[in-house]
């Protein structure tokens, strides 16, 4: 016999708020998403650096200061571009990788949307125990073109090492940049 917990429904109207809650939240997503998707193209991409500081633990009781520089590359395979990023937090964290990021922009390309990921080295020192010296770094941000063809970029950012080793906390970043492209 199934109890409504086992067939996926709760008497809790707690519970029903919050599913109703997060299925609109994402369906508000999934439109924003396919708006982008259809007024988007892709953006005009040189070699670019990029500066950013932050905060890293964000969903952690204890959070410390970060600032990455990232270079991203203008030359691309199917809108996928390679980068480069190094990062330091206060307490002594490093992260050194790279790999790949594909963005779109909007028709009048004041707005760009990335995404990306890739592998990096990581070193603790003080900082938190992520389980490995191989950690993944994924993220997505958005970006607005100022009238100098540089951007400001808001990036949410996670870095974990994927279940390679048993230790698996992760780390999350919010991140403030500044982006210029290089002639």
């Amino acid at each position: 016999m199934l109890t409504g917990a086992t067939a996926g429904f709760t008497s809790n109207p707690a519970h029903c708020s919050m599913n109703f809650l997060s299925r609109r939240c994402w369906l508000c997503l999934l439109m924003l998403f396919s708006w982008v998707v259809v007024a988007a193209q892709m953006p005009d991409v040189h070699d670019s650096v990029m500066w950013s500081g932050g905060v890293s633990g964000l969903f952690d009781s204890e959070r410390n200061p970060v600032v990455l520089l990232d270079y991203r590359f203008a030359t691309h395979w199917k809108g996928l571009r390679p980068w480069l990023g190094l990062g330091w937090a206060t307490d002594g964290a490093i992260f050194a990788g790279g790999g790949a990021l594909y963005s779109v922009g909007t028709r009048d390309g004041l707005w760009t949307f990335s995404a990306g990921t890739g592998p990096g080295y990581y070193e603790r020192h003080h900082g938190e125990d992520l389980g490995s010296h191989l950690e993944f770094c994924t993220f997505a941000e958005v970006a607005r073109r100022l009238p100098w063809k540089h951007q400001v970029v808001v990036r949410l950012v996670h870095i974990s090492n994927g279940g390679v080793t048993e230790r698996n906390p992760g780390a999350e970043l919010l991140m403030l940049g500044y982006a210029m492209p290089l002639p």
